[in-house]
């Protein structure tokens, strides 16, 4: 399963995206029922009206079994869109089989899904979802060789309209998914960047109102990275901060989104973590860190942490209380983890004593990193 999820959203910004344009197709979704539904009111003497109950399973199918999967935060949102795609094509499949097999009015409707498919993944996904298309078509037309014999041009012309959709989607979305990544991403680390934050945790805070879960945050800076670059150089800060970025997609799962903020300073945001596994989540990456030494350099980190739940997921309150723990767990001698909420101050991490609230940045007074 992880490893069929990571083939089809490769990274965070894959799934972000994934997650993104599933909501964004969603109109053009349902005028794609609604066209469909006329339309089988128009064929219903030569097809008959179970099409349309057919139609209206596949529908409740996506937008309430899959759809409501995506918004609770699944694991594997490209598992789930996946089996919504099998399933949509299975079903038509069977529709043509059952409405005149390789002469069914409904055989050309099988491609229509790889449009859809090319909203949510690269090149990979569209051509292996059209694949599968032509293994079904392949499928229909086994099921009445007589009838392909007998008049053969119904599905041997679905074959190249299936072909044309995947070679055109494939390469306007791989346009707009170079286009994204370029705005994304951070170009030095691979992480995202801040120009998708705010939407993406805006979904997420609207899952967690739904569903009543938490979100947690995690301010991460690395400590004193102005005299690595003043004694190694920048060339070696710049392999410090890839190295740690990989520590950090390393330690997170597949549907927790790691963020470089600039500079030295990173974001990772965790769906479904209160602030205690939040902590837990922070002191890991704290040791693996420490443990690193890219390049021969000493590198520790300090971390603060943040977690709300349900009604109260809001990214300025938890960012500034996590925030406000970075700074604490810097005062309070670097290289630790320090939680806070959006209430109170900062927390040890460990057994230390509390920190008082530190000064707020942009006050006039910089933080000593």
């Amino acid at each position: 399963m992880e490893r069929i999820a990571a083939f089809f959203c490769p990274s965070d910004a894959d799934r972000a995206r994934l997650l993104e344009l599933d909501e964004t197709l969603r109109r053009p979704r349902i005028v794609t029922y609604l066209a469909i539904a006329v339309t089988l009111g128009v064929l219903t003497p030569w097809t008959g009206w179970w099409v349309l109950g057919l139609l209206a399973g596949l529908a409740f199918m996506y937008e309430v079994l899959i759809r409501r999967r995506l918004q609770a935060g699944t694991t594997h949102p490209a598992i789930t869109v996946l089996a919504g795609f099998v399933l949509n094509t299975i079903v038509t499949a069977v529709a043509a089989v059952i409405t005149g097999g390789p002469a069914s009015p409904l055989l050309p409707w099988i491609v229509i899904p790889i449009v859809s498919l090319a909203g949510r993944f690269d090149a990979r996904g569209v051509w292996c979802g059209a694949g599968f298309v032509g293994l079904a078509i392949a499928a229909v037309v086994a099921t009445d060789p007589a009838a392909f014999a007998d008049d053969p041009a119904p599905a041997i012309a679905v074959l190249p309209l299936a072909l044309s959709l995947g070679v055109f989607a494939a390469a306007m979305m791989d346009a707009e998914r170079r286009q994204r990544t370029r705005s994304a991403l951070d170009p030095l680390t691979g992480l995202l960047n801040r120009t998708s934050l705010l939407s993406r945790f805006e979904e997420l805070a609207e899952q967690a109102r739904l569903s009543g879960d938490s979100v947690a945050l995690v301010v991460l800076d690395i400590d004193r990275f102005k005299r690595i670059n003043d004694t190694h150089g920048h060339a070696r800060g710049d392999a410090v901060l890839r190295a740690l970025a990989a520590a950090i997609r390393g330690e997170l799962r597949s549907f927790e989104l790691a963020y470089r903020l600039g500079g030295e300073e990173f974001l990772i945001v965790l769906p479904g973590v209160d602030l205690e596994h939040g902590a837990g989540v922070a002191e890991r990456l704290r040791r693996r860190i420490a443990a690193l030494r890219p390049d021969g350099v000493d590198v520790t980190a300090s971390l603060g942490v943040s977690a709300a739940r349900g009604d109260a997921v809001e990214f300025g309150r938890l960012f500034d209380a996590a925030d406000r723990a970075l700074y604490a767990a810097k005062r309070a001698g670097r290289d630790r983890v320090e939680t806070a909420t959006a209430d109170e101050g900062a927390h040890a991490g460990g057994d230390g004593a509390a920190a008082p609230p530190p000064e707020r940045r942009g006050s006039g007074v910089s933080r000593t990193r």
